[in-house]
């Protein structure tokens, strides 16, 4: 029997204290979540929900169809989301949200899809078991079919711990712990007089940001970043400033982010001022109805993909999500951009943590800068115990502490780190804050992968490795010819992009995370856990050692200091990433050194022939550390003797860079087979820029933050250095 007087009196307290509650339902209980929808509805006003499932998969529809019919009979409007593309609907507000985890229980969909939900309403997540037959967990199975649950242990063991969740398992209630209603504070302002665009502001942080928005229009070169744990309306209030300075106008705004959807909520409500100030406007849309363009009479504001954005002219750039487009991209954009406005999630899914805040504060010593926080949510209560729910569970703000370091490395029992919340927060939250690219699926990755070892040093260190390699055969051609992804990522990517079969069939160690404190960065404590990690390895028999990253430059110079060879980088860009991942290997077994020597100068000739297609884009910086990390065959080709009286010619001024440029590839190609790297690397960076990539003397500029006059006087010296060195 259901608890109806329970359900019906917090219903009505949470409705009044505009705090949300959840339930969760294991086993077989879909007559309960009738039921149980029944009387919340009795006590509540809903008019509007949403249902999450994955409606190509047998039996998922039926399901939805059930509920749909009742929500029809109840006047009750149900939108249906596919998970798939569940971040379509980050922007939207439900007074209800259904998560059917019948057949996929994902920490990624739960966290987003949670925060659309308003105060006074209802979160439902149900399945049979949270750990069996879910398509997430099922991907990190191998053929062996061996995986833990630690995640899912975990997770029901803070449901049992935490207040405003209902567990009710086959139909009975096992827990439930109200709210203490004390703490929870209302986001809306009491009173809001503001005159014009400021009435739209739902609370005191969002008016008070509205107004600081305008620091940016400030003569002279200006950088405003605003920060806040999703849900506090960051989008929302700078897509109503944008609304503000067009009607002004004049202005021309460039509006990117990692993808399309992450600034979706800035042309929502820079519509929502437009119309709200009766100002004109026309809007220009994709084919798929993405809003590309909003222009009024003399303003426009565009969006576009970071690589075209960064380069683009305009009066402001907007950089929403700003700690997932890479931080050298986002000193390009200081150096180009005047007005700039970075938006970024702290403590949210997309987890940017402190690696970002680091950032800004050295953009805070630069002067002319100004950094706001949002701290009150927009859609429910502070103080919702459902956002607490959700931080703890997903470890979504765990923030590690320094700890005294004495040297001891040791490999991580998980069993007993998923017992130990302390311990987890500090290891995982050492991965959290030291990169600024998490989700909570990786803290699922982290608990129930099987083939998977952690590390750690001393606490302040830490390193996730994946076993992969040993395949047969038939796993191998079955990769040549166009198969799946096996669960052995660089095996993987050298059979099917490098067509290379043997470091596949040796046993190998994935480095799949590696990562210091911050506050301890930077003194060799890294080294110190690879060092250790690799003799590990060694003792065990395994035969390489290898990481797959996002490349930049400080990552890859880690990885090459500590003896790694970089043997692939991808030709297409991850959008997502805004990057271009890279394998580095380091052969444990003689007989694969040559292997990796031979992927390595493939690898290099690739760079040589490609960067003006391939990686027009990436910093000359990264090409030329990743050029110097791979060792070449010493070879001495004399300069053909025409090629030596232009170049003079161009040393000499008398022929300009255009008319020599044929040469001057020829020689530097020529320099960078040779493995002999007797230039410094600045040098190296503008012969790449200029010379491989075909960049102007302006955006090379851009790139390696020099003036265009500097940029050539050093590719002059640099060829003059050449001529002796050939």
């Amino acid at each position: 029997m259901l608890p109806e007087e329970l359900i019906r009196s917090e219903a009505k307290k949470a409705d009044e204290k505009f705090y949300r509650l959840m339930a969760i339902f294991l086993g077989n209980s879909k007559n309960e979540i009738i039921n149980f929808l029944n009387v919340v509805l009795n006590s509540s006003s809903f008019k509007r929900g949403a249902y999450a499932f994955h409606p190509w998969v047998a039996g998922a529809k039926d399901r939805y169809l059930i509920f749909k019919k009742f929500f029809d009979e109840k006047e009750i409007k149900l939108v249906d989301i596919d998970y798939s593309s569940y971040d379509n609907f980050l922007g939207e507000t439900f007074d209800f949200l259904i998560l059917d985890a019948v057949d996929d229980f994902r920490p990624n969909y739960i966290s987003a899809l949670v925060d659309s939900v308003r105060g006074g309403g209802f979160i439902i997540l149900y399945s049979d078991t949270l750990e069996k037959d879910k398509l997430f967990k099922n991907s990190l199975i191998r053929k062996d079919r061996l995986v833990y649950n630690y995640f899912e242990e975990r997770f029901l063991r803070h449901v049992k711990s935490h207040q405003g969740v209902f567990l009710f398992i086959d139909g009975e209630l096992k827990h439930y712990s109200p709210p203490s209603t004390d703490a929870i504070k209302s986001p809306y302002l009491t009173e809001n007089n503001s005159d014009g665009i400021s009435s739209l502001c739902k609370s005191d942080d969002q008016l008070k940001a509205l107004k600081e928005l305008d620091f940016v229009l400030e003569s002279g070169k200006r950088i405003l970043a605003l920060t806040a744990p999703r849900g506090r309306g960051k989008s929302a209030v700078v897509g109503l400033f944008l609304s503000k300075i067009m009607e002004k106008g004049g202005y021309s705004i460039t509006i990117t982010s990692p993808s399309y959807n992450s600034s979706s909520e800035i042309f929502n409500f820079l519509i929502k001022g437009l119309n709200f100030l009766r100002i004109k406007y026309r809007i220009n849309r994709s084919r798929s109805g993405k809003i590309l363009s909003i222009q009024t009479l003399n303003s426009s504001a565009k969006w576009l993909a970071p690589d075209l954005a960064k380069d683009a002219e305009g009066d402001i750039i907007v950089v929403d999500e700003a700690a997932a487009i890479g931080l050298e991209t986002l000193d390009y954009i200081i150096r180009k951009w005047d007005k700039i406005i970075f938006i970024s999630t702290i403590h949210g899914y997309e987890g940017t943590g402190k690696a970002f805040l680091k950032y800004l504060q050295r953009l805070k010593e630069q002067g002319k800068f100004k950094h706001i926080t949002l701290e009150f949510p927009i859609r429910y209560a502070k103080g919702d115990p459902i956002e607490r729910f959700i931080y703890d569970v997903m470890l979504l703000d765990a923030e590690p502490k320094v700890k005294v370091v004495e040297g001891t490395f040791y490999e991580v029992n998980r069993e007993e780190l998923f017992k130990n919340e302390g311990k987890l927060r500090q290891l995982y939250g050492i991965l959290l804050t030291a990169h600024y690219r998490n989700s909570p699926d990786d803290l699922m990755l982290l608990g129930d992968l099987y083939h998977e070892k952690v590390f750690s040093l001393d606490d302040i260190a830490v390193a996730q490795v994946i076993e992969e390699g040993g395949l047969t055969e038939g796993e191998i051609n079955s990769i040549l010819n166009g198969g799946g992804f096996s669960g052995h990522l660089i095996p993987y990517k050298l059979i099917k992009y490098e067509r290379e079969t043997e470091i596949a069939k040796h046993n190998g160690w994935r480095i799949m995370r590696i990562a210091v404190l911050p506050e301890l960065q930077d003194k060799g404590y890294g080294s110190k856990l690879l060092e250790n990690i690799i003799k590990t390895a060694e003792k065990e028999g395994i035969d390489w050692i290898g990481s797959s990253f996002v490349a930049e430059y400080r990552v890859v110079n880690f990885w090459l200091k500590n003896g790694f060879t970089p043997v692939h980088l991808s030709s297409v860009k991850n959008e997502g990433l805004n990057g271009y991942s890279i394998v580095v290997l380091r052969a444990l077994d003689r007989e694969l050194e040559d292997v990796v020597f031979e992927l390595s100068n493939y690898l290099k000739e690739k760079i040589l022939r490609t960067s003006h297609q391939l990686y027009f884009n990436v910093n000359p910086l990264l090409l030329a550390k990743i050029l110097r990390g791979i060792r070449s065959e010493q070879i001495s080709n004399q300069i053909p003797e025409k090629y030596k009286e232009k170049i003079e010619a161009y040393l000499s001024g008398i022929l300009e860079y255009n008319s020599v440029a044929d040469t001057i590839h020829y020689l530097t190609s020529e320099y960078f087979r040779s493995g002999k790297y007797l230039l410094e690397e600045i040098e190296e960076a503008v012969l790449i820029g200029r010379v491989l990539q075909g960049k102007s003397w302006y955006h090379l500029s851009l790139s390696l933050n020099i003036k265009p006059r500097v940029a050539e006087e050093v590719l002059r010296g640099a060829i003059s250095k050449l001529m002796k060195i050939f």
